[in-house]
């Protein structure tokens, strides 16, 4: 190869790190179209960067365009196998469509390239809750719960798992369980006070409900601090991808 062709791939490659990085400044000032242009630019240079693609996909879903932002995501994923990130945003891309079933492939897969990330065996839990799996979401909350027996959230969904299981007497104890490590949780006051309404235990409701009336006297960040339930968790993977890709860069000269 002569010195020629190096030089100029070499400039090639340097151009589309700072097309790249032009796409994630417009982004941050709301100039969303530019930073799509300046992805696509990067592309055009090199048509196999991995990390523009992947930042298409997140600025196509950002446009309501999922089905494309899930073929960037395929493209990374055909070009690097191991991306853990393409796997999980593909994932989560697929949940916004109502696609649970597929969903569940790409989290599978993204837990298998790494098992510690306890945050992905949550999402995963929380696709199989949707689906009403709820034997294999509560094998993930075991498998968690080995690995972190303090995390007062863990017991949490264990109890809500078990409760729609219509195994309430267990349920609760992982909600006290939950309260134990946690006296102030929100999140799981509510379902005790719900399983207990349900069983006739309406004394015990009440305590618990006025134990939340007392807890609302926390500030706006503590109450904030408790709402990190089922419901957003995969939410806060996907913007915790993004945050990761955009840390990436941020060192990069």
């Amino acid at each position: 190869m002569s010195e020629k062709i190096k030089n100029n791939e070499a400039s090639a490659v340097s151009n589309s790190v700072i097309k790249l990085k032009n796409a994630m400044a417009f982004e941050r000032a709301g100039k969303h179209e530019s930073a799509l242009t300046s992805i696509e630019e990067a592309l055009k240079l090199q048509p196999n960067y991995v990390d523009a693609l992947i930042y298409k996909g997140i600025l196509l879903d950002k446009f309501g365009m999922s089905n494309e932002a899930i073929k960037c995501f395929d493209k990374t994923i055909e070009l690097k196998p191991t991306s853990l990130e393409a796997y999980h945003l593909k994932g989560a891309t697929l949940v916004t469509l109502n696609k649970h079933e597929k969903a569940v492939e790409c989290f599978t897969k993204a837990i298998e390239l790494d098992p510690s990330d306890s945050e992905l065996h949550l999402c995963l839990a929380a696709i199989f809750q949707k689906l009403k799996r709820f034997e294999e979401a509560l094998n993930c909350y075991d498998k968690l719960l080995k690995q972190k027996p303090d995390d007062p959230r863990i017991h949490c969904l264990i109890g809500i798992t078990l409760g729609n299981m219509g195994n309430s007497e267990k349920a609760l104890d992982s909600f006290d369980e939950a309260l134990k490590l946690k006296p102030d949780f929100t999140d799981a006051m509510i379902a005790k006070g719900v399983i207990l309404g349900k069983l006739g235990r309406k004394d015990e409701a009440k305590l618990c409900a006025e134990r939340i009336l007392d807890l609302k006297g926390q500030t706006e960040e503590e109450k904030a601090a408790q709402n990190n339930s089922v419901n957003n968790s995969i939410k806060q993977e996907y913007q915790a991808a993004q945050k990761r890709l955009r840390e990436s860069f941020a060192s990069n000269p």
